[in-house]
């Protein structure tokens, strides 16, 4: 009954806002006729009182492998922060992929979270654990449905590592993810998002440092200069003396590259483009990315206050030679 309650209040609020729907007696929800913004079901969530749940990688042996629990059941309407766990002693990387319709777009996700880096995009295609790695996926569940998951590493699936995840509640919802309306959908299957596409073989390497000063922040160097159809691997790295957390947000830039991954020391992230990217203190990630349109493109940092330190930049695409 109280979850029940809890989704209904929760609904409502949002209903209100947006003047889709409406409640009754407090119990039974009119289901919305127009897809509710995943960011409006991320805000309205108390993050305090969000539900953990567990779910480790496993290695029976060479041919066994798991995941445990692999039947997970949430509830539409109520945050949740999901905990992936690879163990060290393991042999082997692991997927938590969607098969089929996605698990990913039926959630309003408000970030994925490592220990070195917080990542926000508008939905996660894929989630890869290394070896002894953890990540934390804060969401709220939408759209009812039983969703596949699998690792999609050869084999894996045969050896068992698949699973289910059900959402219950909330029939008839809609989620609007908020894709940027001039994102250029045919960049989700550039074939430069292999691993295995020529542009890896020799990409350029480029880091940006977050630096801080008494009176100033900065990164370092402010400003990029690259080049359409070339591959970057992008390490973004906030060192461990610093005091603070920093973003590295250039959203129109990120809607504009071909992003085959981000990757830290805990996992890799894939996603459509990223809207920002934080690094936690001493934390680095690597974006791995192909720019497609010229042009030049403002970073910032969106702490408060950040920014007005100095914490800005840009980001300068080059035609293709």
């Amino acid at each position: 009954m109280l979850r029940r309650t809890f989704y209904s209040i929760l609904t409502c609020a949002l209903v209100a806002a947006l003047t889709i729907a409406a409640c009754d007696s407090g119990n039974d929800v009119v289901p919305p006729t127009t897809p509710i913004m995943a960011s409006e079901w991320v805000d309205a969530a108390n993050w305090d009182t969000a539900t953990t749940v567990e779910v480790s990688m496993v290695e029976t042996s060479a041919t066994e492998m798991s995941f445990s629990p692999n039947n997970l059941s949430f509830e539409a309407g109520r945050p949740y922060i999901l905990r992936i766990t690879n163990a060290a002693s393991n042999s082997s990387k692991h997927y938590f992929s969607p098969e089929g319709t996605s698990f990913y777009q039926a959630i309003a996700t408000r970030k994925v979270q490592t220990a070195e880096a917080e990542y926000k995009a508008p939905y996660f295609d894929a989630v890869e654990l290394k070896l002894g790695g953890t990540l934390e996926i804060y969401f709220v569940p939408v759209i009812a449905g039983t969703y596949d998951i699998i690792c999609t590493i050869t084999n894996h699936t045969s050896y068992g590592m698949t699973g289910q995840a059900i959402i219950t509640g909330g029939e008839g919802n809609q989620l609007n993810l908020e894709v940027a309306a001039d994102f250029n959908t045919a960049l989700l299957t550039d074939e430069r998002r292999s691993g295995g596409h020529a542009v890896w073989t020799n990409a350029t390497e480029t880091t940006v440092g977050m630096a801080e000063a008494s009176d100033s922040y900065a990164f370092v160097p402010p400003d990029l200069a690259l080049t359409a159809g070339v591959g970057y691997r992008l390490l973004l790295d906030n060192p461990s003396d610093n005091a603070e957390k920093h973003y590295y947000t250039a959203a129109d830039f990120y809607q504009t590259v071909v992003l085959r991954k981000a990757d830290d020391d805990n996992a890799e992230i894939k996603v459509p483009y990223f809207k920002a990217v934080e690094l936690l203190i001493g934390g680095s990630t690597t974006l791995f990315i192909v720019p497609t349109v010229a042009g030049t493109y403002d970073v910032l940092c969106t702490i408060p206050g950040h920014a007005e330190l100095g914490m800005t930049g840009t980001i300068t695409v080059g035609a293709s030679p």
